[in-house]
């Protein structure tokens, strides 16, 4: 598969949501508009959170609303042997430490201060970081513009492998969308903050970096993002095609009266032919009645 295509992923933690639908469609679009292919990956290596039949469930949901994949499900828990590589490539250059500071600790600081930098051996119980001493990670976003963090300000040294053992999402996410195929890159502005840990991670194990755009999330009157931690309603299967030209209207889409009644493979096609980044609304969030 040649680099350029673009990916949803979801974490198997419950059913799609309105918010999570928002993001899928615009992600399948600006794949379809660029005529490459649309992957699903599953963000699923946090197994403790994972919700039994819930990776189906999405995939349905998906089909329902005629968001069609174009390979094999990817799932990141079959993808650890990478992580494990990546890991050892940083540890042979001297880039990762040990830390057992506690989460209460480094939550009452503005960025992690580096107070177990010293600890390089291998040690039980801990948190695996990455040193970014002066790192400045920068790139263009097709939405919000040129990009600029100092993670030294921001982040500090992060973590790339959790206290439990669990690889890190920032390691996980760099090393899956650093992968060859992957070139584009549409998902919500609330993972804007992530992208620089995930360049920086990129540039350390010599990875190209996708081309990224963030769109708006949706919001409830209280301004918390739909998710499942906001208890966000699950999508209603009764009407895909409502559910559809909904999130196309937050997308900036104009309404297609034409294509009412004609499924959502029709309803797709069509807002694929006017969809282009410029007409999302200049905005982070939009609050939904």
């Amino acid at each position: 598969m040649t680099r350029g295509a673009g990916r949803f992923a979801p974490s198997p933690t419950g059913p799609l949501h309105l918010g999570s639908l928002l993001a899928a469609t615009a992600s399948y679009l600006d794949a379809r508009i660029h005529g490459v292919a649309w992957l699903i990956r599953f963000d699923d290596l946090d197994a403790p959170r994972n919700q039994p039949g819930a990776e189906d469930h999405i995939l349905r949901a998906l089909e329902a609303h005629g968001l069609r994949w174009d390979a094999s499900i990817i799932r990141q828990s079959e993808n650890v042997d990478a992580y494990e590589a990546a890991l050892t490539d940083l540890a042979n250059r001297g880039l990762l430490f040990y830390c057992n500071c506690s989460r209460r600790s480094v939550a009452q600081k503005p960025f992690y201060p580096g107070t177990c930098r010293h600890r390089k051996l291998v040690t039980a119980d801990c948190a695996v970081r990455i040193l970014v001493d002066d790192a400045v990670a920068e790139f263009d976003d097709m939405v919000r513009g040129f990009q600029q963090e100092s993670l030294a300000r921001t982040s500090g040294d992060f973590i790339v492998r959790r206290r439990d053992g669990i690889i890190a999402y920032q390691l996980a996410t760099a090393v899956d969308d650093g992968a060859p195929e992957i070139g584009r890159v549409i998902r919500g502005n609330d993972l804007l903050g992530t992208t620089g840990r995930q360049t920086f991670l990129m540039s350390k194990l010599g990875l190209q970096p996708p081309l990224y755009g963030h769109i708006p999330v949706l919001v409830n009157a209280a301004g918390q993002k739909l998710s499942k931690q906001s208890h966000a309603e699950p999508l209603h299967a009764e009407d895909p095609e409502a559910n559809l030209r909904r999130v196309l209207s937050y997308l900036g889409l104009p309404e297609d009266t034409e294509s009412t009644g004609c499924g959502c493979e029709v309803v797709l096609e069509r807002a694929a032919e006017s969809w282009f980044l410029a007409r999302l609304p200049d905005t982070e969030a939009i609050e939904i009645p």
